[in-house]
């Protein structure tokens, strides 16, 4: 240990005893200054780097035993020994107890004098040593933790497209659009949101929902591209999209491919019990079902297609409204309405080229 940049500050109201221990603790090499009384002492601690105090118990004014919490608050960092006669040692480990580090008997024993202040100094060494390497440790593993965020993140982004390139491929030969399913998983997200799901419940809805229609890709054409109303065995092929996606996205560890799984099998039920495939009823439909049917629905109504012309903006949230109670959930349905002006704002952001096309042949036609 290089004892020359150590500093030592001598509190002890008698010059002598000052004196002596300033004498033997250079020796070894440390740069020693004296105080007579507390307030002397607080006035060197606040103007000059300080290491190790060696102060006596009892002085005239504020003593060691009052001057010693004063100490270890405005200055933690500094190692305290403290001095006294042998008829006061209940007060030294009293002293100890409240973070002095040692405690010397008068009359000193000067070497042992001298090897307390080495062990102080050691000691405070590899605190200070320890607490730098916490600090350090601490700070990577945070530049870890927001390095490892952003790669999650990226992670996420690149997840969502490759979920969205999926969905496309499995809607290419529907009428549907790109823009639906982009709709669909931020309409039902911001329903989830308004009704207060959690963060995770809401990412796993928004990654999810652009899956709802992923079993179409098990559909036949003829069926699938009929313009025409489908007679009853082609509705129920057509049904059958439902479970084919669940099928297709069941055995999956990830939770967010789970919830898509449960969408694409429910998002077809109705609140009163008359939807497809299980028509299951009321709260027995998983929630992200009941979210996202609203979204789809709603979406299905407002956007034209080769076969129909969209219905107006209006007359769709009527019929939403309508559908309170037997279609929809109550509460999906308070939560959509409470998110008007959001839900229209996502509409206008993620329109499709091939639905503007659409609605300027309605036009011409």
């Amino acid at each position: 240990m290089d004892s020359s940049k150590h500093r030592i500050l001598i509190i002890d109201d008698e010059p002598v005893v000052r004196k002596i221990l300033n004498q033997r603790l250079s020796t070894n090499g440390y740069h020693c200054e004296e105080a007579g009384n507390a307030e002397e002492a607080l006035r060197r601690l606040a103007h000059n780097q300080t290491d190790l105090i060696v102060m006596d118990i009892k002085m005239p004014g504020k003593s060691g035993v009052e001057l010693l919490p004063e100490i270890r608050h405005k200055y933690p960092d500094i190692a305290v020994i403290m001095a006294t006669a042998i008829t006061d040692t209940s007060l030294a480990i009293r002293c100890m107890r409240e973070g002095a580090y040692d405690y010397l008997v008068k009359p000193f024993n000067l070497d042992e004098v001298a090897l307390s202040a080495d062990r102080a100094l050691e000691k405070r060494r590899l605190e200070l040593e320890n607490r730098a390497y916490q600090q350090q440790l601490e700070q990577m593993v945070a530049e870890r933790t927001t390095e490892l965020k952003q790669a999650i993140g990226k992670i996420k982004l690149a997840s969502l497209d490759t979920i969205h390139r999926l969905a496309r491929a499995a809607e290419y030969k529907d009428e549907d659009t790109g823009a639906h399913i982009q709709r669909v998983s931020q309409h039902s997200a911001a329903i989830a949101r308004k009704m207060r799901l959690g963060g995770g419940e809401v990412e796993n809805i928004l990654y999810a929902a652009p899956m709802h229609d992923v079993g179409k890709i098990g559909i036949p054409d003829h069926i699938l591209l009929k313009h025409g109303d489908l007679d009853a065995g082609e509705w129920e092929i057509m049904k059958q999209h439902t479970t084919i996606g669940a099928q297709i996205l069941q055995g999956c560890d990830a939770e967010f491919i789970k919830v898509a799984e449960v969408i694409a099998l429910t998002h077809h039920e109705k609140w009163d019990g008359t939807g497809y495939p299980q028509g299951l009823k009321g709260s027995s439909i998983p929630l992200p079902g009941r979210i996202v049917a609203i979204a789809d629905v709603f979406d299905a109504l407002t956007s034209p297609r080769p076969y129909k012309e969209s219905f107006s903006i209006k007359k769709s949230f009527e019929m939403i409204r309508q559908g309170r109670g037997s279609h929809f959930a109550p509460n999906v349905v308070d939560a959509f309405f409470a998110i008007q002006d959001e839900i229209l704002s996502i509409k206008e952001k993620y329109k499709d080229k091939r639905e503007s096309q659409l609605v300027r042949m309605a036009v011409v036609n």
